[in-house]
C-alpha cells in the first residue's frame, strides 16, 4: 500500500529509532562481556561455596529457555491488529504501527537483555566466565532472531491502515 510523504516520512523516522534501539541493546550485551572480561582479570572476588551454584545455574537456564518461548508468543501477541491499542494521534506525531511496533521491540528486547543480565548474575555468584559467555551468546542470538524488520512495519502499518 503507498502512503503520502507525511506517512512515509513518518514510518521512515520511527524506523531508524526503532534500529538505533535494536542496536544499543545489542551493544550493551558486548560492554558486558568487557567490563566483567576486565573483573575477571583484575578482582580477586570471593565466592560462598555454600551457595547452591548448579541450582541456581539451572533454574537461570531454565528461566532463559522460558524467556525465549515466552518472547516468541509475546512479540505475536503484541503485534496482532485484532487485539486493541490506545493510541492517541494528538499527544504524540507517531504513526501508529511505529508506536505499537516500538513498544514491542523494546518489551522483546528488554526479555532477551534480562537472559544476559542472567549471565552477569552467575558470573558474580561463581566466577565462572564461561557461564557469562553462555547466556549472553543466547540473549544476542536471541536479539538476533527477533531483531526488528521493516517489512513487519510496512505490513503492520498497511493492516492498521486498511482498518481506518
Amino acid at each position: 500500500m503507498s502512503y503520502d510523504d507525511t506517512e512515509d516520512r513518518k514510518l521512515e523516522q520511527g524506523w531508524k529509532t526503532i534500529i538505533i534501539i535494536w542496536m544499543a541493546m545489542l551493544a550493551s550485551l558486548g560492554i558486558y562481556l568487557i567490563v566483567f572480561n576486565l573483573a575477571e582479570i583484575r578482582l580477586n572476588m570471593y565466592f560462598d561455596a555454600s551457595l547452591p551454584l548448579d541450582t541456581i545455574r539451572y533454574a537461570l537456564y531454565g528461566v532463559s529457555v522460558a524467556t525465549l518461548v515466552g518472547v516468541f508468543y509475546l512479540r505475536s501477541y503484541l503485534l496482532d491488529t485484532k487485539r486493541p491499542f490506545k493510541y492517541n494521534q494528538n499527544k504524540t506525531p507517531q504513526h501508529p504501527a511505529v508506536a505499537r511496533y516500538s513498544i514491542t521491540v523494546i518489551i522483546c528486547l528488554a526479555l532477551l537483555e534480562s537472559i544476559g543480565i542472567y549471565g552477569v548474575v552467575l558470573f558474580l555468584l561463581s566466577g565462572d566466565i564461561g557461564v557469562l559467555y553462555q547466556l549472553i551468546a543466547v540473549s544476542a542470538a536471541g536479539m538476533i532472531y527477533f531483531r526488528p524488520r521493516k517489512e513487519e512495519l510496512i505490513a503492520l502499518a498497511d493492516e492498521i491502515t486498511s482498518m481506518t
